[in-house]
């Protein structure tokens, strides 16, 4: 993805023409009569935490996590990008689609097949342009929530994977500073509780995410939801840290990091 392009557009210098262009140019994930989503075998999960709001250090770390992200699916990988707000059930799926191109395949298989990589490299472009427009729609509200469910709302994302149908879950990248604050871990107790009696009161609650074999990747951890944005105090960093990395790898989750960026 063009790095630069979504870095200007979060200082909203093309919001107006990224919008328009998504509008006009855009192309649905099925044309020509070809199909994407059947060639794509994984499923690429991006979910964005919006119970904080964000200032230029969220949005550059945010962009560079996208352009990361982006860059690493392969055709008909079916791309998923989550908003959570607030209540686990304020999830909002603001891009559900299969990336376009074609299959590598031998030459007579190409001329057999309804995909054309020229259709497919104009649709990869417009839907380039899409993925530009969720983020900006998440990096342009001013929205921040008094709960923050992010357990449960992690939990809830990956299982809506398999509820509908869709190839096994690749990779995750989550963007959050991890910092719950739910009726199961009230007042800030993420923040003093040892990992193993979260993750005891997870597991008494039923909340485990549907991870199996998937690459995890944490990024925006380590500041504080205070109104300067602090970085963490290195106990409580040590111990939310932790908890996570443990929760996320016990639902099946490899490799995981977290990290700032």
């Amino acid at each position: 993805m063009r790095a630069d392009l979504l870095s200007r557009a979060v200082g909203g210098i093309v919001l107006t023409t990224m919008v328009l262009g998504v509008s006009f140019v855009g192309r649905p994930a099925l044309a020509a009569g070809f199909d994407y989503c059947t060639v794509g075998q994984k499923t690429s999960l991006f979910v964005v935490d919006r119970t904080t709001r964000f200032d230029r250090t969220d949005q550059d770390i945010l962009v560079a996590a996208a352009d990361s992200f982006f860059r690493n699916q392969d055709p008909g990988e079916r791309v998923i990008v989550a908003a959570v707000s607030g209540a686990y059930t304020d999830i909002r799926l603001v891009l559900n689609e299969c990336r376009p191109g074609c299959p590598e395949t031998n030459i007579l298989s190409q001329l057999l097949s309804t995909c054309r990589p020229v259709i497919a490299r104009g649709d990869y472009l417009s839907f380039e342009r899409r993925f530009i427009a969720s983020l900006l729609s998440l990096l342009k509200q001013d929205e921040e929530a008094s709960a923050s469910d992010l357990f449960r709302s992690v939990a809830e994302a990956t299982r809506l994977i398999a509820s509908n149908g869709y190839k096994p879950l690749r990779q995750m990248v989550l963007y959050s500073d991890l910092l719950e604050a739910s009726s199961v871990l009230p007042q800030g107790q993420i923040r003093r509780m040892a990992p193993t009696d979260v993750l005891r009161r997870l597991e008494r609650d039923g909340i485990d995410a549907s991870l199996r074999g998937a690459t995890v990747k944490v990024v925006g951890f380590g500041r504080d939801d205070g109104p300067t944005r602090p970085a963490l105090a290195q106990d409580v960093r040590r111990r939310v840290e932790e908890t996570w990395r443990q929760w996320l790898t016990k639902s099946g989750g490899q490799e995981v990091q977290v990290g700032l960026r």
